[in-house]
């Protein structure tokens, strides 16, 4: 933890914490992926191809919180917030998966 001028903050945050902000939050990964185009997407269009798609993930804990935040976010948007240790488990298991597809 490292001190600011309105709490502890973990390790991980970046932020400035002006005007009594008490959001940490880290650094933004952004991920690019390829994601296949959606039933809806493909019945007008079944020769659509795989298509990219970029991810972004950040770190993020309210003050007062025990446990941070994972959010992921397309196009600034959120998609999915996990505690950190349920974004842990995700991982796990897409690395499982992607290993057993492996050629």
């Amino acid at each position: 933890m490292q001190p600011t001028g309105t709490s502890p903050c973990p390790n991980w945050c970046i932020s400035l914490h002006l005007d009594g902000d008490t959001l940490h939050h880290g650094e933004t990964l952004a991920l690019q992926l390829t994601r296949r185009p959606t039933q809806g997407e493909r019945r007008f269009r079944p020769d659509l191809p795989a298509m990219p798609i970029t991810l972004e993930l950040v770190t993020h804990q309210d003050a007062g919180e025990t446990t941070p935040w994972i959010a992921v976010l397309h196009e600034g948007t959120p998609v999915l917030d996990l505690a950190a240790g349920s974004a842990s488990s995700l991982g796990d298991a897409l690395q499982g998966f992607a290993a057993d597809t492996a050629i």
